[in-house]
C-alpha cells in the first residue's frame, strides 16, 4: 500500500503542469551563483528544514495551586509526545523541535505532580459533585474541536443534551468527565491498552475508569521531555528554544522599533527600553532548556519570529549559531516589497527565499537566519486539513519540485524552511493528523532528490557559501512589523503598565532594602510579564474568546512584582486593560430633530424630543434611558423606576455622574469612578475611555459647567479626579440639565463631542453615589451616531443597485453566508472633518460578520484607489494583489486603501513603480443592520497631505477570503460557483475578481470590467495592458 501511495504521488507531481518560475529584478544580483557545483554524489537536489514550534502561555494557578487552564497537559497527551515519536518512526527523517522555556517549565511541573482545574474536576466522584462543580463541567468540558467530539458517539450525545443538563444523571456527568480527557488523548495511545478498552466501552464509565485514564495521562506527560532529549542525542532531531518568557525581543529592547514597520502605530506614553532584560531573556531561556534537556541549544526560534538588527548580538553572545523567522523579515531586509507567488502559491524567486542568510555583526560571529516559507507552512497549518493526505502531500510536492528546478542550477542545494506550530493544527485533521504526517514523512524519506536536514547540519555543510544581509529589518514571522503586539490602544496601556512596574523594580533594586532572594523572585515575575502572550490578545487584531483571562494574568504577574517585595500593588493594576463590550440600546434612533429643542415646555416634558428616541429599558433603580440627536445637540433622558419614586422631587437629592466616550476626543486612559469631594469613592473601572463627564448634584452641574478633558496622561494612576477636569479640561459651553417627575434630561452640545460621522459609536456609563454603584445595565451602553455630523461632504454618489455581477455575469458563492446584496454598493460619500477624510459606503444588504472579524467585517473587502494627479499618468497602474484590473488610461494610484476586517492596509506608491505599506491602523466603523461602512483617514499622516476634493477615486468591492490565492485575501470568481468561490466568470485567466465598482451611471461598470484583452498565458504573467480598467469618480462626477 505504501509503495502504491508513493507511486501515485510521483505521478501526480510529475504529470501536472510545470509551474512558472520567474526571475525578479528586485533581488540583488550578487546574492547567488548559477553554476552547479556538485560536492558529492549523495548530495540531494533540495533540502527541507522542518521545524515544529511547541509553545503554551504561562498559565496561572489558583489559590489552591491548580493550573487554571489544562492546555499544557492535554497538548502533551495529544500532541507533544506523539509528534516526536512519529519522527522517530522514520529514521532517515530529520526535524527540528522548538520547545519554549515556559512550556518546558510547566511540563516539568506536571511531571512533578501539578494538576489543572480540569483534572481536579475530573477526579471528583460524580455522586459528590456540587451544583457549581456540575456547572463548570458542563460549561468547560466541551472545550474540544467538534471534529474530535464526533469520534465519540456518547460525547456527541452529551453535547446535544447539554442545554438540558439539569436532568442529567450522575452517570452522564461521569461520562463527560472521562470523555473530555479521552478526546484530548492522541489516537495512537487510544489504540493501545488500557485506553483501547475505554474507547471500546464508549459509555457508562466507572470511577475506576477515570483513574486509569488520568494515570495514563501522567505516564505520557512524564515521557515528553526525556523522549525529546534522547532523540536529540541521536542526531535525528535538533532542539531549539526561545528567550525565557517568549517575549517580543526587539520591543523589550526598545518599543520605538514598532514604528519602523508601522509608522502609524500608537506608541506607549512611557517608552519601554530594557536591552539588559532582552539579553537576560535569551540567557535564561537557554539555561532552562539545558537544565531540562541535558544539552544547550545552538539554535533559536525567537518568540513569534520577532527579530531586528539590534538583538542579533544577544544571540551571538550566548553561542547561538542560527535563528529562524518569517519571510517578511527577509523581503524587508532586502528592500523587496514581498515575495511573489504564482497562482499555485509557488514562490517565484526561490533562490532568494530558500537559503539562510547571515545577519552581520561587527564584533561577534555572524548569526545565520533561516526564513520560513509562508505559503507551504500555512497550508500545513490551515488548509491541508480539508484535503485527503494524498492530495495534500501531492500539493506540497509540487511546490518543492518547483524549488528543485531552481536548486539544481545553484552552487549548493536550496533549503525550504517549513515552520509552524506543532500542536494546534492536528485537531482539524482526520485522525489527529497522523495519516497526513505519516505520508509526508514517508514521501520526504523516499524521494531520491530530496533530503530533510536540521539548520545546524545545513550551515555546517554550506556556511562559507551563505551570503550576508546588510541589516535585519524589525519584523515577525507573519507580519512586516510588530502590529499584533503594539500599536493599538489596549496594547499601549499594557506597555505603560509594564514600564511603570519595571521602574518600580529599578527603584527597589537600587534601594538596598531587599534581599537577593526577594529581588530575584520579583524579577522573575517581571520577565514573565514581558512575554508576548499577553500582548497577543490585546487590541482588535486577535481574539481568544476569553481575552479577559490573559489580561488578568498579565496584571497579576505585575502585582506579584510588588508583593514579592512586600509592597502593596498600586490601584491602577486593578483596572482591566480590556474594556467590557458595550451593550447596544434596544432601539437605536435614526431620525434627527430638525430644530433646537428646549428640555421642558411649560415646565413639563417636551415630548417632541422623545417621540422617536433610542431607548433601553432596565429593571434597576433606573428603569429607562433614552437619547436623541439634533444637528447641534445630544439629548439624554434618564428615568427613575417606580421603586425610587417616594420623593416629590426624586432627582433633587440624587447624585449622578454621566460619563461619555466620543471617538474623536482625546481620552482619559484607564479611567475609573472619580474621587468625590476630596474623598476616595468606590474606585470601580468605568469600562470606557472617558472623554466627557457630567456631574449632577440636585438639579445643577457641579462647578456649573460641562467638562471635556483633552489630557492624555493617566491622572492619579488612572482615576478621573474632578479637580483634574476643572483645572485642565474646563470648557465654556455648558450642558443644560432639567428634571420633571422621575426623568432627568441632559442637553449636550455636539461641539463638545468632536468630529462625528454617521456610524460613530458613542459610549455611555452612569454612576450614582446615591446608589453607590453603576446604574444598570452593568456594561457600558453604546449608541450609533445617525446622519448628523460636521463632515463637509464634497462627493455623494448613488451607485446603481443590483449590479453586483462584475462585468455582467458574476454570481455569489453558494454558501448561505453570502446573502443577496452583500457585494452591491448603493452609494458612496466623502467629506472632510478635523483633518480627516471620511468615506461612507452604503451596502445594499446588512453587513454580516459570520467569521467574527474584530472589525465586524468578514465578508467584504473594499479597495479605494486615490489618484492625486489624475491625467498625469503617474503612480501605480495595477490594482492590488489578484484583483486583475488596472487604473484607466492616464491614471495611476498614489494611495491604495484596503478595507477589511482583519488586515486593513494603506499602501503608497514609490517612484520605482512599486509600493510600500504605510500603516494597518485606521478607523473602520461598521453599522451592521444599516449596511454602512465608515472609514476615517488622517489626510496628512496617512495620505501624505493635499486636498481630497481635488483627487479622483476608484472604488471596488471583492469577496474577502483569509486564505485567498497568492496571499491576496480575496475570493476567486470562477466559471462555476462553489461553496466559497464566486461563479459566472468567463473561462479566461485575466478577468477581474471584482463584484462591484462605484459609478453613478448604469452600464459603465460592466463596460470597464469587461475591457480586458485576449490572453491565454499564465495568470502570473498577465500584461498590464490586457487587464480591465476600473471607473474613477471625483467631485465633478
Amino acid at each position: 500500500m505504501k509503495k502504491y501511495l508513493i507511486t501515485f504521488l510521483l505521478f501526480f507531481v510529475f504529470c501536472s503542469d510545470t509551474p512558472v518560475v520567474d526571475n525578479i529584478s528586485e533581488a540583488p544580483t550578487s546574492t547567488v551563483s548559477i553554476e552547479k557545483n556538485i560536492n558529492s554524489e549523495e548530495e540531494p537536489e533540495l533540502y527541507v528544514m522542518l521545524m515544529w514550534h511547541q509553545h503554551q502561555p504561562f498559565y496561572t494557578k489558583n489559590s489552591d495551586g491548580y493550573y487554571t487552564r489544562p492546555w499544557v497537559r492535554v497538548h502533551a497527551t495529544k500532541d507533544y509526545l506523539d509528534m516526536v515519536e512519529l519522527v522517530a518512526d522514520y529514521p532517515d527523517l530529520k526535524a527540528t523541535f522548538n520547545l519554549t522555556p515556559v512550556l518546558l517549565r510547566q511540563i516539568e511541573d506536571f511531571s512533578n505532580g501539578a494538576k489543572d482545574l480540569y483534572w481536579f474536576y475530573t477526579e471528583i466522584d460524580s455522586e459528590k459533585l456540587s451544583d457549581d462543580d456540575k456547572a463548570f463541567i458542563v460549561s468547560r468540558f466541551f472545550d474540544t474541536n467538534p471534529k474530535v467530539i464526533a469520534r465519540f458517539p456518547r460525547y456527541v450525545e452529551l453535547r446535544n443534551s447539554s442545554q438540558n443538563s439539569s436532568s442529567w444523571t450522575n452517570q452522564d456527568y461521569r461520562d463527560l468527565q472521562l470523555l473530555f480527557n479521552l478526546a484530548w488523548t492522541d489516537p495512537k495511545y487510544l489504540a493501545q491498552e488500557p485506553l483501547k478498552n475505554l474507547v471500546s466501552k464508549g459509555r457508562d464509565f466507572s470511577e475506576d475508569d477515570k483513574f486509569v485514564l488520568l494515570n495514563e495521562h501522567s505516564k505520557l506527560i512524564d515521557k515528553v521531555i526525556p523522549t525529546h532529549a534522547e532523540l536529540w542525542k541521536t542526531g535525528q532531531i535538533e532542539i531549539t528554544t526561545t528567550p525565557y518568557a517568549h517575549p517580543i525581543l526587539p520591543l523589550i529592547f526598545d518599543t520605538n522599533l514598532a514604528s519602523v514597520g508601522d509608522i502609524g502605530a500608537e506608541l506607549p506614553k512611557n517608552r519601554f527600553s530594557k536591552p539588559t532584560d532582552a539579553a537576560i531573556q535569551v540567557e535564561k531561556g537557554l539555561d532552562l532548556a539545558e537544565e531540562l534537556l541535558g544539552q544547550r541549544p545552538i539554535g533559536m526560534w525567537p518568540a513569534e519570529g520577532a527579530v531586528s538588527q539590534e538583538v542579533l548580538g544577544m544571540f551571538a553572545k550566548e553561542g547561538i549559531k542560527w535563528i529562524a523567522t518569517g519571510e517578511h523579515v527577509l523581503s524587508k531586509s532586502l528592500d523587496i516589497p514581498t515575495f511573489k507567488r504564482n497562482t499555485k502559491g509557488i514562490v517565484t524567486n526561490p533562490e532568494v527565499l530558500y537559503t539562510p542568510w547571515y545577519g552581520q555583526l561587527n564584533r561577534q560571529d555572524d548569526v545565520a537566519i533561516f526564513f520560513r516559507d509562508l505559503s507551504i507552512s500555512d497550508q500545513v497549518g490551515f488548509t491541508y486539513s480539508g484535503m485527503s493526505p494524498e492530495m495534500a502531500v501531492a500539493d506540497m510536492m509540487k511546490a518543492l519540485e518547483a524549488a528543485r528546478e531552481v536548486s539544481v542550477k545553484m552552487d549548493r542545494p536550496l533549503v525550504v524552511s517549513i515552520v509552524l506550530d506543532g500542536e494546534n493544527a492536528w485537531e482539524h485533521y482526520q485522525n489527529d493528523g497522523i495519516d497526513f504526517l505519516s505520508l509526508m514523512y514517508e514521501t520526504f524519506t523516499t524521494t531520491d532528490w530530496l533530503k530533510t536536514t536540521t539548520p545546524t547540519e545545513y550551515i555546517e555543510k554550506y556556511g562559507p557559501q551563505i551570503d550576508k544581509l546588510d541589516k535585519v529589518f524589525p519584523a515577525s514571522w507573519f507580519q512586516p512589523n510588530f502590529a499584533t503586539w503594539i500599536g493599538e490602544t489596549e496594547e499601549t496601556y499594557a506597555w505603560d503598565y509594564l514600564q511603570k512596574t519595571r521602574a518600580f523594580y529599578d527603584r527597589s533594586n537600587a534601594s538596598g532594602e531587599y534581599t537577593v532572594e526577594q529581588l530575584e523572585k520579583a524579577f522573575d515575575y517581571m520577565l514573565l510579564a514581558e512575554g508576548s502572550d499577553w500582548f497577543w490578545w490585546y487590541g482588535s487584531d486577535q481574539s481568544s474568546g476569553n481575552d479577559d483571562y490573559f489580561g488578568s494574568a498579565f496584571r497579576n504577574l505585575l502585582k506579584k512584582v510588588y508583593t514579592s517585595l512586600g509592597q502593596e500593588p498600586p490601584s491602577y493594576l486593578d483596572i482591566p486593560i480590556i474594556s467590557p463590550a458595550a451593550q447596544l440600546f434596544d432601539k437605536q434612533s435614526d431620525s434627527i430633530l430638525n430644530s433646537n429643542q428646549a428640555l421642558l415646555v411649560n415646565g413639563t416634558t417636551n415630548t417632541n424630543i422623545w417621540s422617536d428616541a433610542g431607548a433601553i429599558e432596565t429593571s434597576d433603580k433606573i428603569s429607562k434611558i433614552q437619547y436623541r440627536f439634533s444637528d447641534e445637540h445630544l439629548y439624554i433622558s434618564i428615568q427613575k423606576s417606580s421603586l425610587t419614586m417616594q420623593e416629590a422631587n426624586p432627582w433633587q437629592n440624587t447624585d449622578l455622574d454621566v460619563y461619555l466616550e466620543s471617538p474623536s476626543r482625546t481620552k482619559i486612559r484607564r479611567s475609573s469612578v472619580p474621587y468625590k469631594d476630596g474623598e476616595i469613592s468606590n474606585q470601580e473601572f468605568l469600562g470606557i475611555e472617558t472623554t466627557q463627564a457630567v456631574f449632577h448634584s440636585g438639579e445643577k452641574l457641579k462647578n456649573g459647567s460641562y467638562f471635556t478633558c483633552t489630557k492624555r496622561d493617566l491622572p492619579n494612576e488612572g482615576s478621573v479626579k474632578e479637580e483634574t477636569f476643572s483645572t485642565n479640561c474646563l470648557t465654556k459651553e455648558t450642558t443644560e440639565v432639567s428634571a420633571f417627575g422621575n426623568e432627568l434630561y441632559l442637553k449636550i452640545p455636539l461641539g463638545e463631542l468632536g468630529s462625528l460621522s454617521f456610524g460613530d459609536k458613542i459610549k455611555l456609563r452612569l454612576y450614582s453615589d446615591s446608589f453607590d454603584t453603576f446604574v444598570q445595565p452593568s456594561r457600558p451602553l453604546a449608541l450609533f451616531v445617525p446622519e448628523v455630523s460636521n463632515v463637509e461632504l464634497f462627493l455623494d454618489i448613488k451607485d446603481p443597485i443590483k449590479d453586483d455581477h462584475g462585468e455582467g455575469s458574476y454570481t455569489y458563492p453558494t454558501d448561505g453566508v453570502f446573502i443577496p446584496g452583500s457585494y452591491d454598493f448603493e452609494g458612496f460619500s466623502a467629506g472632510i472633518a478635523d483633518g480627516s477624510l471620511v468615506m461612507n459606503f452604503d451596502i445594499l444588504s446588512a453587513v454580516k460578520n459570520p467569521w467574527g472579524s474584530p472589525r465586524s467585517l468578514s465578508v467584504q473587502t473594499i479597495d479605494v484607489y486615490i489618484d492625486k494627479d489624475f491625467g498625469s499618468d503617474t503612480g501605480v497602474k495595477q490594482l492590488g494583489n489578484y484583483r486583475f484590473a488596472k487604473m484607466p488610461d492616464g491614471s495611476g494610484w498614489e494611495y491604495h486603501i484596503v478595507i477589511e476586517g482583519w488586515e486593513p492596509q494603506i499602501w503608497k506608491s514609490l517612484p520605482s513603480g512599486e509600493s510600500e505599506l504605510v500603516t494597518n491602523q485606521f478607523d473602520i466603523v461598521v453599522v451592521p443592520d444599516k449596511g454602512v461602512i465608515v472609514v476615517k483617514l488622517d489626510i496628512d499622516n496617512q495620505l501624505g497631505g493635499g486636498n481630497p476634493e481635488e483627487w479622483h477615486y476608484g472604488l471596488v468591492m471583492m469577496s474577502q477570503d483569509g486564505y485567498g490565492p497568492n496571499g491576496s485575501r480575496i475570493r476567486e470568481i470562477n466559471p462555476s460557483a462553489e461553496q466559497y468561490r464566486g461563479g459566472g466568470a468567463p473561462n479566461v485567466v485575466n478577468h477581474p475578481n471584482i463584484f462591484d465598482a462605484i459609478f453613478p451611471d448604469e452600464g459603465v461598470q460592466e463596460d470597464f470590467l469587461s475591457s480586458y484583452g485576449e490572453y491565454e498565458g499564465s495568470v502570473d504573467d498577465i500584461p498590464t495592458d490586457l487587464l480591465a480598467s476600473i471607473p474613477m469618480v471625483s467631485k465633478d462626477s
